[in-house]
């Protein structure tokens, strides 16, 4: 089994988590560890796992990344009244080519995929989604991937979009499961617009930081259609990391937090990716105040995915001249849903996209969601 093959949580983790108060999330969760080998999973809900391959961003010389901080970081945080069994199984082994490194992540998420068991990997570089994402190409299932991040990633090394970056090569596998792909936060200055013409053209879904400023609130229905969400610490301010590659604008330490708890708030999510995270003591800190968000959101999903209809909704019509828009908001978390035809077989049917209330008011005014208008011309290609 390949989560055999993860390396224990280091000694001197294990040692600062004994000088803390038995309540903080060091002396709650279970932990690989030399002494007492690998956890029991069979009531495990979350799963921590270390990634310190780092050669994808430019530092062959460091191959591994130090995460003792992030850990501890995390560690010391006070758990909250959380049923759900956490465990932190160790770090991933470094291969001897970075795909043999995304090959024992992919085999590593798929275990714990088949367990459901929600994966939090932590450090490395975005191009820790090539091993997350072969799991449903593995597993022949299609998938929305959410990125929160300052840039789309289309290009590498000065090239504009390039076949070697690592969306380049989830958007052209063959066979591809890829259903969705969706940006949070993206910086105009950085994005090009023959970058936005290709989102445009695959009707992908792209949110800039400003509309989030705004309203943070918009991101999650994004965050709960998704099945995997990597988190690009370089799009927090760099002032709050302590510096590193970050930039100067950006998602706050409260904002990136917000995030956070929408993404372990989502039923659907199952995988999560936290990433480029700068090796400053601030970078460290925060690191592990977002995993503690995305655990504390986690500890009150409403499994409400996939959502039905029948069971404790409420429906609402709204007429329009070419389309009638039909909305169901659930009695339990107040969330909403609209439904979205889709052609499957010459035989149409009709799927439920998550979606705000602002939606539906919108469309109340006469306005159509445009993710409704993207959500089903994709479904037409």
């Amino acid at each position: 089994m390949a989560l055999e093959l993860l390396s224990p949580v280091p000694e001197a983790v294990l040692a600062s988590s004994m000088l803390m108060p038995p309540q903080t999330l060091g002396n709650q969760i279970l932990k690989n560890t030399h002494q007492d080998g690998f956890p029991d999973l069979s009531e495990v809900r979350v799963a921590l796992v270390g990634i310190q391959e780092t050669r994808s961003v430019g530092q062959p010389h460091q191959r591994k990344q130090d995460l003792s901080a992030i850990r501890k970081s995390l560690y010391a945080l006070f758990a909250g009244n959380w049923p759900n069994v956490i465990a932190d199984l160790g770090d991933l082994p470094i291969g001897d080519s970075e795909s043999d490194s995304h090959r024992v992540l992919q085999d590593v998420a798929s275990d714990l995929y088949k367990q459901n068991i929600l994966l939090l990997a932590f450090g490395g570089s975005q191009e820790n989604l090539l091993g997350l994402s072969a799991v449903f190409t593995q597993h022949e299932t299609y998938f929305n991937l959410c990125s929160i991040d300052y840039k789309f990633d289309f290009g590498v090394h000065g090239v504009l979009i390039d076949n070697d970056s690592y969306m380049s090569k989830l958007i052209s596998a063959r066979p591809n499961f890829l259903l969705n792909y969706c940006n949070l936060g993206y910086q105009s200055y950085y994005v090009a617009q023959e970058e936005l013409d290709l989102v445009e053209r695959l009707y992908f879904d792209a949110v800039r930081l400003g509309e989030l400023h705004a309203d943070m609130k918009v991101s999650e229905p994004y965050l709960r259609d998704s099945d995997i969400v990597t988190i690009d610490m370089s799009s927090v301010i760099s002032q709050v990391l302590g510096g590193g590659l970050t930039q100067v604008n950006g998602f706050s330490a409260h904002q990136i937090c917000v995030l956070a708890r929408y993404v372990g708030l989502s039923d659907r999510v199952g995988m999560v990716s936290l990433n480029n995270i700068p090796q400053t003591p601030e970078a460290a800190q925060l690191a592990g105040q977002t995993l503690w968000y995305i655990i504390e959101g986690l500890q009150h999903r409403a499994n409400e995915y996939p959502f039905s209809i029948s069971d404790g909704s409420t429906k609402y019509v709204v007429p329009h001249d070419e389309h009638e828009l039909t909305f169901y908001q659930s009695t339990t978390t107040k969330r909403w849903w609209v439904l979205v035809p889709v052609t499957n077989n010459n035989i149409e049917e009709y799927t439920l996209l998550p979606c705000n209330e602002s939606d539906y008011l919108s469309s109340i005014e006469g306005i159509i969601p445009e993710r409704w208008w993207r959500t089903m011309r994709r479904n037409l290609v």
